[in-house]
This record gives C-alpha cells, structure tokens and sequence, in this order.
C-alpha cells in the first residue's frame, strides 16, 4: 500500500469489468504492464512528474484502482502559468479529471471491454475536487450575500458548508496544504459584507440579519484554526 502520511488523493480511476480479451496469466500481465506505463505517462502530462502512483489489480473479473498521489503545493508552485489558487484549483480539477477519465479509457480498451463487460467504473478527483467543490459553495454564498440571495437563504447555505468544509480540512493530510486551503477560505468569507444585500425589491428580516452575521463569525472562527501562523 501507499504511504499517505502528508500526502493527499489528487486522482483516482477505478474500473471494474469483465474482460473479453484478457484469460492467461501472460495477457494479465500484459495488461498490467500497459495500463501501469499509461498511468504514468498520463500522469506525468497532466498533472506532474513528481507524484506517486499506485496501482492496485485484483483479477477474475477486473478490479483496477490506479491513485495518484501528492500535495496541492507542489503542482501549484510547479506550473508559472496558474495567476491565483483559484484559478490553479480550477485547471487542476479539469486535469485531475482528464486523468481519471483517460486511464479509465484506456483500460477498458485494453481489456477489450464494452459497454456490456463494464460493472462500475469512475472517475474521482480526490482532495482537488473537494476544494473545488467547497469554494464554488463560498463563492455561491459570497454573490448570495451582495444581493442574489436572501439573508435567511444564505445561512441556510452557510449551514450546509460548514461541515463539509471542516470535514475537508479534517482529511487534508500535508500541514502546508491544509493552510493553503484555509487561507483561500479565510480570504473569501472575510470578503462578505457585515450586512447582506437582498435581492431587488426585498427586504431581509433584522432576525435573518443577525442570523446572517453570526453564522458567518462561527465559520470564520472555525477556519481561522486551520490557517498557520507565518
């Protein structure tokens, strides 16, 4: 098994088939061998080539987990071309999905595996997907509050957020990723107004107001553990 220790899940395919092409032991290994240098090379293209890859293979009908591993930081810091996480985040969610969709490709082509062989597979994009995901929240109560929504709607997603966000930071293994993250999320719930803007032609209640202001403290306050001190 991979070590995980400070290092977190960026992409994972997982394909389970029953192969029509693969019934020796020399086509297994074939297939392994293929599948693994694809990984790789694929790997390498989107995302980086200093990351850890592991491949798990369990035969009888095909069993393929193939999990790339590694930290937010290191492909952030390693591509000029990203302007703000945000946007980094955003081109690396896509890449972790071209990934997982590819190696996924690829091994039911070399499997020789059609639509009737496939049981389950699917693409996961890992701890980048999960920011991408919370942010995209933050970013929906952020417009919420200058005037899409209203008060009481916006705590409403406030609510929903924070567990998933302090779930998130929970299951960040490397330090500097989890500070990486926060700091984003800080930075984006200290951009939202002390009083929220109703959407034309309606009024926020003074209870929905407060409601507002406190939930908005509460989660500010709770991030505000996971950012380190520099």
């Amino acid at each position: 098994m991979a070590d995980y220790i400070n290092k977190n899940i960026l992409s994972q395919a997982y394909i389970h088939v029953e192969p029509s092409g693969i019934e020796t032991d020399e086509q297994f290994e074939a297939f392994r061998a293929k599948l693994r240098n694809f990984a790789l090379s694929r790997t390498e293209f989107f995302l980086s080539d200093a990351l850890d890859v592991q491949i798990e293979f369990e035969e009888g009908s095909i069993k393929t987990r193939v999990t790339v591993i590694g930290t937010l930081i290191l492909l952030l810091q390693g591509i000029s071309s990203y302007k703000d996480f945000r946007e980094g985040l955003q081109l690396l969610y896509a890449d972790s999905k071209w990934l997982s969709d590819a190696i996924i490709s690829e091994s039911l082509f070399q499997a020789k595996a059609k639509h009737h062989n496939v049981i389950r597979v699917e693409a996961r994009t890992g701890i980048i997907g999960s920011v991408h995901k919370i942010l995209n929240q933050l970013e929906r109560i952020k417009s919420g509050a200058y005037g899409t929504m209203l008060a009481s709607d916006i705590v409403e997603k406030i609510d929903d957020v924070k567990d998933e966000l302090l779930k998130l930071m929970e299951n960040i293994c490397d330090p500097a990723d989890r500070n990486l993250v926060a700091k984003e999320c800080q930075s984006l719930l200290q951009q939202l107004p002390e009083n929220p803007i109703p959407p034309k032609d309606k009024t926020n209640s003074h209870y929905a107001i407060n409601d507002y202001r406190r939930k908005k403290l509460s989660l500010i306050n709770s991030v505000k553990l996971y950012v380190t001190i520099e």
